[in-house]
């Protein structure tokens, strides 16, 4: 299947509920290495071999030195001056998305359960568009593979990905009304979660000024 936006992330790790793949470098308006990551809670495709695509929601993103030979440390600089001064150190710098797969493409039809088959190692990771997000999310029965996640606060991630899935939605006040009905069925013994997953989907347009 084509792609027509570039790829994000390459996979370095996966299995049937989740991948974990590095973001990919490139260079900012000052020509310095630049990873772009992807926000929490938000879709991604991963284009496998086996010609399916697999749709996954991004539960965590990490920063850090890939090996323990080169560790950063604090050295008091602002970013600029870090790249005036020591510019390597950004090029000795890995980004890891950690993503919960939630379904997958076969065919042109959208499957909202785990895959047959995992990506492999060094399949491309990409943004999902809001068409694919939007039937992923339909019925909400991804949000039952979001809640396995453990890693992470269960809310503020099924909140994150409910406010992207909202987007995806044009924003209809009509999608979180669904969504909210959806969560009271999954959280139906966790009243106290529940209510603060709810909290943290409200628009900004109903908050008190």
């Amino acid at each position: 299947m084509p792609q027509k936006s570039n790829p994000i992330a390459e996979v370095i790790s996966s299995s049937i509920t989740g991948v974990v793949a590095q973001c990919l470098m490139s260079a900012d308006k000052d020509g310095m290495p630049e990873a772009s990551k992807p926000r929490f809670g938000s879709f991604l495709k991963i284009h496998t071999a086996g010609n399916i695509d697999v749709l996954s929601v991004v539960h965590n993103v990490i920063t850090g030195s890939p090996d323990a030979m080169h560790q950063p440390w604090a050295l008091g600089l602002s970013r600029e001056q870090l790249r005036e001064e020591q510019p390597h150190i950004f090029s000795l710098l890995r980004t890891e998305v950690h993503a919960v797969v939630v379904g997958y493409i076969d065919c042109g039809e959208v499957y909202q359960h785990l895959p047959p088959i995992p990506p492999e190692v060094h399949d491309f990771a990409y943004p999902a568009s809001d068409e694919e997000i939007r039937k992923v999310t339909q019925g909400f029965d991804f949000l039952r593979l979001v809640a396995t996640v453990t890693t992470v606060p269960q809310d503020e991630l099924a909140a994150a990905s409910i406010r992207e899935a909202y987007k995806a939605n044009g924003e209809e006040y009509s999608f979180l009304v669904e969504a909210g009905q959806a969560l009271s069925h999954i959280f139906k013994n966790d009243f106290d979660r529940l209510v603060t997953i709810l909290r943290k989907i409200r628009p900004a347009s109903t908050l008190p000024s």
